[in-house]
């Protein structure tokens, strides 16, 4: 039996039989043997994340799609079996998630005390998912127009800071959104983020960079961030936007 079809009848064994771990956008197909994968795998999204979002296109930015990849990771950290076993149906933004996990090789070595031969996995990606990409359920209704969503702090300069969206906005912790902000009323368009919540602070908010907000792995208690955009022209020109952080959906 080739490797390739060992993983896949893993994986497959795996699922039926209810055995697969997630953590955050990743799931673990093999028997971890207890060993405790955590910080080995958190490091991992890390790698694979920043890969990932350096490969996305500016012209992907505002796309909608979502994929998965199972892959393997001997004992020496090299990536064996790639395959993409659900497509977002767009080459680009297929080839950026690939991309993502092709430049983040070789991982690390397996914990010592893992006596396996490999460990199996499978990262899903999302690309500004709709909340009906994250429950599984089908939404037929047209998409709304885009409009402000969130607060708009008024300036003494006129200027002001404006985040459009379509609604409530909810990110699969691990995966990334496109946040949309425009200035007015200034010749200088550039714009600070920040990302705050109640429930964390620094890098376990998220975090953005350029336009893309980045989920943490682990959702915050309560998985509710704010991100505002602050005006280079006149920091007193803000608007925030609320987002909410949420359970990624099973991959088919």
């Amino acid at each position: 039996m080739s490797a390739g079809a060992a993983i896949q009848q893993t994986a497959q064994a795996a699922v039926a039989s209810h055995h697969t771990r997630k953590l955050g956008a990743l799931d673990i197909l093999s028997d971890t043997q207890g060993v405790d994968f955590g910080p080995y795998l958190q490091d991992m999204i890390q790698r694979v994340r920043k890969n990932w979002y350096r490969r996305i296109q500016p012209s992907a930015q505002m796309k909608r799609g979502k994929l998965a990849i199972e892959f393997s990771v001997p004992k020496d950290g090299n990536v064996t079996s790639m395959r993409l076993v659900a497509s977002s149906g767009d080459t680009e933004l297929d080839r950026a998630a690939w991309s993502g996990i092709v430049d983040s090789n070789p991982f690390p070595t397996l914990p010592k005390e893992f006596t396996g031969p490999y460990l199996a996995l499978r990262f899903r990606f999302y690309y500004n998912p709709s909340k009906s990409d994250l429950d599984g359920s089908e939404d037929m209704t047209p998409p709304e127009p885009p409009h402000t969503n969130g607060t708009t702090a008024p300036s003494k300069s006129g200027v002001t800071v404006i985040i459009a969206s379509l609604g409530d906005i909810y990110v699969p912790s691990g995966a990334s959104r496109a946040i949309t902000a425009t200035v007015s009323g200034a010749n200088n368009q550039s714009l600070e983020w920040t990302v705050s919540g109640l429930g964390c602070s620094n890098s376990a908010c998220g975090e953005m960079m350029g336009n893309l907000y980045l989920a943490p792995s682990d959702p915050p208690d309560p998985p509710v961030v704010t991100v505002t955009a602050i005006s280079n022209a006149d920091p007193t020109a803000k608007a925030s936007v609320k987002i909410h952080i949420v359970q990624p959906a099973s991959a088919h």
